[in-house]
């Protein structure tokens, strides 16, 4: 699961390594900041990791091991995202690829080396799961340029790490270590260097490539439904359970069980 080579001069790469995709932000020269015209590309990337047969799990990665992602490139913010149209369109095209990576089919985790700052920070916590190393830092931003972020990714972090967090978060811009992203909730996981990091993520891909993807669908749009204020079961809910029971998982699960061996999931 290490970096793709950082010598292809693509500024997105979209790679498969067995059930996993991993999608890379390369522009290492510039700490992987992203371009409106990146921001614009991830969707149709990501719909084409969807689209690969038999993708159990995506990965977000920075390439090298010095930043995850700078954030947006702000030095084309004077031609690109001055006007209230021009700023209206960037804004479009970085909730779009947001939404992307939170509707993604399968789990997401964003594997965090280095810097994983402002839009590159908002990202990674559309991902599903987030990994760094100890040495990761994280940062969101909005109050160093005066913006204000978009509401959806706000909820997110929001849900992340709670309202008074979110709001010493965006309000400070303060850079945070892995470790005390860790403490309150912005990272899921953290390991002592890069290459623990991949060896984590690595190891716990497989496990999830081992798991139910009936059940992992499930649980991403129950969790989404119960972070947008879905309290009790409906008929949404019945029937995405009842699905689960006549899905072949399930059946392989239970046959699995009773002859005592791992399952085999499609």
């Amino acid at each position: 699961m290490d970096s793709p080579g950082v010598t292809d001069t693509e500024p997105l790469l979209l790679t498969r390594d067995g059930t996993v995709a991993t999608l890379t932000i390369n522009r290492p020269q510039r700490l992987n900041a992203l371009t409106y015209a990146m921001f614009a590309q991830l969707p149709k990337l990501l719909e084409e990791a969807a689209a690969m047969p038999a993708i159990r799990a995506l990965v977000l990665r920075g390439a090298g091991t010095r930043a995850f992602s700078a954030g947006a490139d702000i030095t084309e913010f004077e031609t690109a995202r001055m006007t209230r149209e021009q700023a209206a369109a960037y804004d479009d095209a970085v909730l779009a690829a947001e939404e992307a990576i939170a509707s993604f089919p399968a789990p997401t985790l964003a594997a965090v080396h280095g810097h994983c700052y402002g839009g590159g920070c908002a990202l990674a916590v559309a991902c599903d799961i987030r990994f760094a190393a100890a040495g990761a830092r994280f940062a969101v931003t909005p109050a160093k340029l005066g913006l204000v972020y978009p509401l959806r990714g706000t909820k997110r972090l929001v849900d992340l790490v709670g309202p008074s967090r979110a709001k010493i978060i965006l309000m400070s811009g303060a850079d945070y270590s892995a470790a005390r992203a860790q403490a309150f909730g912005l990272v899921d996981e953290v390991f002592t260097d890069p290459a623990a990091l991949d060896a984590g993520v690595r190891e716990f891909t497989a496990l999830l490539a081992a798991r139910s993807g009936v059940t992992q669908r499930a649980v991403k749009e129950t969790v989404g439904r119960i972070m947008d204020g879905v309290t009790h079961d409906d008929d949404s809910h019945a029937l995405l359970r009842e699905s689960a029971l006549d899905s072949p998982d399930y059946a392989e699960g239970v046959r699995a069980f009773l002859e005592r061996r791992p399952p085999v999931f499609g």
